[in-house]
């Protein structure tokens, strides 16, 4: 179902947004070298308490930790564990905060110390998500963003993932309408003022051939097991264009 927010909505869904930046910002202080993803996970869920929310992601499916942490090839719903954080990994955030009853769910992607070719998938990833972001306004239609998406990855050299996608988010965690990562230009519903949707390019190296991690059926992989990046916004639909609610 599509929800057009209220007002009300809208307010709730900016306040789980403002705890949503600071769960980023001590995650981007304390990832490091030597530090693990369940320590990580465990600081995601103390900011979230200390500020009235809780994690979205906790029990949603049967999920079983507080955030998603991604690693590498992971491109997403990487559970956190015991792994130890190295140089040169390319670590994604996928968060969900729920403030009363109202969501804000983002990603982010950080790189420990130097790695070029991170580097180079994690600049198309973002420029895909700007780019499209950047075509939003109402009268939009869906497939206008999924085109988008593709054309940016595919000149960087990047292929996206087909059976995943971005969402209407807010009231819920996920809602009508998907926003893929592929589509055609004036095909899918039309945006309207007031929708608030999530834009997540998932991009992979080489092939988009993934496989799901037989042991907790939950984390993607890239099946060749090169790298993959995954960046996500929550972003209002406004009356001439949009406004980015998580940064």
């Amino acid at each position: 179902m599509i929800y057009i927010k209220s007002e009300n909505d809208i307010k709730l869904i900016r306040q789980a947004c403002t705890i949503w930046r600071k769960v980023k910002e001590e995650l981007i202080r304390n990832t490091k070298i030597g530090i693990s993803t369940n320590e990580l996970d465990k600081i995601a869920k103390e900011v979230m308490i200390k500020n009235n929310a809780t994690p979205t992601f906790l029990n949603y499916g049967g999920f079983p930790k507080n955030i998603c942490i991604s690693v590498n090839d992971e491109l997403i719903h990487g559970i956190p564990n015991e792994r130890i954080i190295k140089d040169k990994d390319m670590v994604t955030f996928d968060i969900g905060v729920t403030y009363q009853n109202h969501v804000c769910d983002s990603a982010f992607t950080i790189i420990i110390g130097e790695n070029k070719e991170a580097e180079k998938i994690n600049k198309a990833t973002l420029e895909c998500l700007y780019s499209t972001i950047d075509i939003i306004k109402p009268g939009v239609r869906v497939g206008d963003l999924g085109n988008m998406t593709q054309t940016i990855a595919k000149k960087n050299g990047y292929e996206v993932i087909k059976d995943f996608s971005g969402h209407g988010c807010g009231n819920f965690l996920h809602e009508d309408p998907p926003i893929f990562n592929f589509g055609m230009k004036g095909q899918g519903i039309k945006l309207v003022k007031n929708m608030i949707i999530c834009i997540e390019p998932m991009l992979l190296t080489d092939s988009d051939e993934y496989f799901i991690d037989k042991k907790n059926n939950w984390t993607i992989y890239s099946k060749n097991h090169k790298l993959t990046c995954h960046n996500e916004n929550m972003v209002l639909v406004t009356e001439n264009g949009y406004e980015i609610l998580n940064e």
